[in-house]
Parts: C-alpha cells; sequence; structure tokens
C-alpha cells in the first residue's frame, strides 16, 4: 500500500463544512486579511523607519519597553478580554430579544469602557516610573534609559482610550457582519507614526518622542475610522448608564475569569520583556522586530480567520447547535493550519534572508541580523499552536466558559517563565523566544485536553486528514527554501539586486511547490479553491 493511500485509509473522514457558512467566513475572512494585509507591510514599513533612524540601541529598546506598556493594558481592556466577553452575550442578546436591546446593551459597554480606560490611563500617568521599573527593571542602571522610558509611556498612555474604543466598535460591527472598519484601524496607526517620524520628529530636541506623539495621532485616527460604519449598523454612540443593569452584570461575570486569563499572560509578557532588559543593549529590539515578522503572518492569515468565525461560532453557540459548531470549527482549523504550517516553516528556514532583506540597512548592523534572525527561528515554531490558542480560546469564550482559558493560562506561564528564564542564563534572546515557544505548545495540549472533555466535540473536529496533508506539503516545502537561501548574498543587504532575484525566488517557488503537492495529494481544501479560481476566470 502507498503512503498516499495509507494515509487516506486512516483519515477517511473528510472534511465536510457546510458550503454557505464556509462561503461567509471566508469572505469576511478575505476583508480582514487585505486590510491586515496592507496594515502589516505598513507596519513593517514603520519598523524600518525606527531601526533605520535610531537602529537596535537603547533608545529604540526605551521606546520599545514603553509602547509595550500601553499594550499590555490594551489587552486587559480591550480585544484580550471585552471584545471575546461582549460579542457572544451581544448576540445572544440580539437573536433572543431584538436588535434594539442589543444597541442600547452596547450603549452601556461603551460607557464602561470609556469610565475604566479613562481611570487607568491617569493612574497609568501617575505611577509610570514604577510601571518601567515593573517591565524593564534592568533600565535603572542607567538612568537616562530608565527617564526616557518613563517620559515615553506617559506620552503614549493615553493611547489605551482610544484603542480600547477601537475594541468596542469591533465587537459590534464584527456581530453585524461588518469586518472592514476594524481591520483598517492599524492602518492609521502607523501612517501616524510613519508621519511622525519625518513630521515630528525632526522638530524635537528627542526625535524618538515624536514616535509616541505619532501613536497617540494613529489612535484617534482609528476611532474617527470607526464612526461611519457605526452610525450605518444604528448603534448610537452616546454613553449610556450602565449601573444595576443585568446585561452588565453577566458581562462583568464573564470578564471576571477572562481578566484573570489575560493578565496571567501579560504577566509571561512581564516577565520575559523583564528579563531581556538585564541583557546587552539592543537585545530588546531584537526580541521586538522577530516577534513582529511571526505576528505578520498571524495577524494577516490565522488571526483574520478567527476574527471572522468567532461571529459564527457565537450564534451556533447561542442555538446549541453543535453540528454547526463542529462544522465551523474543523473549516477554520483547517484553513488556518493550510497556512501557518508552511509559514512557520519557511520562517525557521529563510530567518535570515527575510531579516537581512528588511532590516540590514542604516544603523542596523549585520549582528543584529544575525541575533533577529535566531530568535525569529524560535518564534517560528511557535506559530501553529498560537493560531489554534487563538481559535480554541474563541470557542471557549463563545461557549461563555471564560474559566478554562484561565485555568490553562496559569498552567503554562510557570512553566513558560521558568524554561525562558533558564535558556536565557547560556542563549540570551534567543533563549527566552525559545521558551516561550515551548511553553505556547504546552498550552495548546492542554486546551485540547480539556476541549475533548465536551462530549459533543469528540466528534469530527479534528481535520486530521488535512493537517498530514499540509505537514507532509511543508517538508517538501522545506527542502526547496533551504536549498535556494544559500544561493544570497545576504550579508550584501536589500541593496543588492541579485539578493531580491533569488529572495523572490524562494518566496515564489516555496508557495508554488507547497500548492503543487497538496494538489498532487488531492488535498480537499486546495482542491475546492483552484475549482473556485478555475470557475471565476471561465465567467471573466
Amino acid at each position: 500500500m502507498s503512503i498516499l493511500s495509507t494515509l487516506n485509509y486512516l483519515t477517511s473522514n473528510p472534511l465536510k463544512e457546510n458550503s454557505e457558512q464556509s462561503r461567509r467566513i471566508l469572505k469576511h475572512a478575505s476583508t480582514v486579511t487585505i486590510f491586515t494585509l496592507f496594515s502589516r507591510i505598513l507596519g513593517a514599513a514603520r519598523d524600518l523607519v525606527i531601526a533605520h533612524v535610531f537602529g537596535a540601541g537603547w533608545i529604540t529598546d526605551a521606546f520599545v519597553q514603553a509602547f509595550t506598556i500601553p499594550n499590555v493594558m490594551r489587552r486587559l481592556t480591550a480585544e484580550g478580554s471585552m471584545t471575546l466577553a461582549f460579542l457572544p452575550l451581544y448576540t445572544e442578546i440580539r437573536d433572543r430579544k431584538n436588535p434594539e436591546a442589543a444597541k442600547k446593551f452596547a450603549a452601556k459597554t461603551l460607557a464602561l469602557v470609556l469610565a475604566s480606560t479613562t481611570i487607568l490611563t491617569g493612574l497609568g500617568i501617575i505611577f509610570s516610573p514604577q510601571l518601567v521599573f515593573l517591565f524593564a527593571a534592568g533600565f535603572a542602571s542607567s538612568p537616562e534609559k530608565y527617564e526616557l522610558t518613563v517620559l515615553l509611556t506617559r506620552v503614549m498612555f493615553p493611547y489605551l482610550i482610544f484603542v480600547s474604543l477601537v475594541a468596542w466598535a469591533m465587537g459590534v460591527l464584527n456581530a453585524e457582519g461588518r469586518f472592514a472598519a476594524p481591520a483598517a484601524a492599524p492602518i492609521l496607526l502607523n501612517i501616524g507614526i510613519i508621519g511622525a517620524a519625518f513630521g515630528i520628529s525632526p522638530l524635537l530636541d528627542e526625535p524618538i518622542i515624536g514616535i509616541g506623539i505619532g501613536v497617540l495621532l494613529g489612535g484617534i485616527a482609528q476611532i474617527i475610522l470607526q464612526i461611519p460604519s457605526l452610525r450605518k449598523v444604528g448603534q448610537s454612540l452616546k454613553p449610556s448608564t450602565f449601573f444595576n443593569d443585568e446585561n452588565i452584570n453577566r458581562l462583568l461575570k464573564l470578564l471576571g475569569p477572562s481578566l484573570l486569563g489575560v493578565a496571567v499572560y501579560q504577566i509571561n509578557i512581564i516577565v520575559l520583556r523583564n528579563l531581556a532588559s538585564f541583557m546587552p543593549s539592543g537585545q530588546v529590539t531584537h526580541y521586538y522586530n522577530a516577534s513582529r515578522l511571526s505576528e505578520l503572518t498571524l495577524g494577516v492569515f490565522a488571526f483574520a480567520l478567527t476574527t471572522a468565525s468567532f461571529p459564527e461560532l457565537s450564534r451556533h453557540t447561542a442555538s446549541a447547535n453543535w453540528d454547526k459548531i463542529r462544522s465551523t470549527l474543523r473549516f477554520t482549523m483547517s484553513t488556518t493550519l493550510l497556512v501557518v504550517f508552511p509559514a512557520s516553516v519557511g520562517l525557521a528556514i529563510a530567518a535570515e534572508p527575510i531579516v537581512a532583506m528588511l532590516y540590514f540597512h542604516g544603523a542596523y548592523a549585520w549582528s543584529d541580523v544575525q541575533i533577529t534572525a535566531l530568535t525569529l527561528q524560535a518564534f517560528a515554531l511557535s506559530i501553529p499552536a498560537v493560531a489554534m490558542i487563538r481559535l480554541q480560546t474563541a470557542l471557549f469564550y463563545a461557549l461563555k466558559d471564560t474559566r478554562t482559558p484561565v485555568k490553562v493560562s496559569l498552567f503554562s506561564i510557570f512553566l513558560t517563565g521558568l524554561l525562558g528564564w533558564w535558556l536565557s542564563q547560556s542563549l540570551e534572546i534567543f533563549g527566552l523566544a525559545l521558551g516561550l515557544a515551548a511553553g505556547t505548545w504546552f498550552q495548546w495540549g492542554l486546551l485540547n485536553f480539556f476541549l475533548l472533555k465536551e462530549t459533543e466535540l469528540r466528534k469530527k473536529w479534528w481535520p486530521l486528514r488535512s493537517s498530514l496533508f499540509y505537514l507532509l506539503a511543508s517538508g517538501g516545502m522545506a527542502g526547496f527554501t533551504w536549498f535556494t537561501s544559500g544561493y544570497g548574498l545576504w550579508e550584501k543587504g536589500a541593496f543588492l539586486f541579485y539578493n531580491w532575484v533569488i529572495f523572490l525566488a524562494l518566496l515564489a517557488g516555496s508557495a508554488f511547490l507547497y500548492v503543487l503537492l497538496l494538489l498532487i495529494f488531492r488535498e480537499e481544501q486546495v482542491l475546492k479553491m483552484t475549482n473556485r479560481v478555475n470557475s471565476k476566470i471561465k465567467h471573466l
């Protein structure tokens, strides 16, 4: 029996999802993907501008750490907890009562978000020195670096208010089937930062402060962008009193465990960043740039699919339709793994060419490229696990089970921090990233364990057949990627035309070979996509 026949025999349960639902998810996901891709390209340009102007030194370390602080708070108050808890409840109120009741609930939630983030911002500005020490205790040995980080933190902390409002808008709009405006919002943040780098920074005695001002301007532009879409769905922008409201109380009950879970995860980030702050200058920047590159794949493809499927999961869980819950989960997992498996392999093997072509110019030295590339390889290992964690966590929230992800986070954070600390003793920033990758896989394994305890989810929810084919095709692609990358003169950077020829050949050839292998395997998802493309071409 051939290998292909054996696989077909062992995995004889093909992926059979509701076609209408699948098309709807792909349509919404494509909208998110397009805007997210543009945003990520601008985000890469933003990082390139900062790297070119400031390099990888103590000034950029200060900015990265300062920007991390409001972002950690953002995940507590916005998409990390509020959105995941808000959307299923909003959907339930709309479907069981009426749209008007859901809109009133959203207006009360808006008031809650505004009140909480304003208080947090005020406290954050006052206690910025203490927060900086919490996040980067190693900076205390350098008064100049420490003071700059405190100043940047105070400048950027109000960004928390604007980005939390954007997250609230995203919850409302996604529940109503509108994905464009929330997905496009980060574009304006990147434009604000890039514009400030050229228009504001040169006018200041401390140019990096201009980048912080750009963050604020980008945040304001993000929320302004949401207003027309919110008006179209009939959502009032006037905050409503939220005291003694039954649904707000239900939201707060859901938020309790979710906030704890997100807080636990953020503690993990704090620990890892603190460890990085004691390392030689530039290590924080290397860690940040590598994580940004790994997040590119996750943000553009994996998280886009999760964002598009979350309203579907929330609607099906509200009606306890387990057949559709399983089909939605199975389809989203299969489509996500179709992208993240080759992306993980490609980033790991071609890390140095990718980093060299993007960052090796200006003040960014070749030694910086090598350290960033090594760190990226560690991050690449975690990409499939991170994608699945995001999707499965969304399922738990859709089921209004916020406690299980908290339990899993509590178990995994200790391992991640311990491994990160232990490995960093000999491997520095690479060790931190490697510890994070190991902890992420452990977390995903625990989530699967708890999912399987749900009786209804033991029935055909994992796309095993497709996953095996994706792994095989990624393995074949890996050989081509490794072979091609050896022809580049990466030490000469992005200004050598020959490098661009090799780099583009590497990207295009790897993608082509991956798809070709899946067509040879006759993988269902790829065959369906190919048929759709052929059908559209014929109708042109």
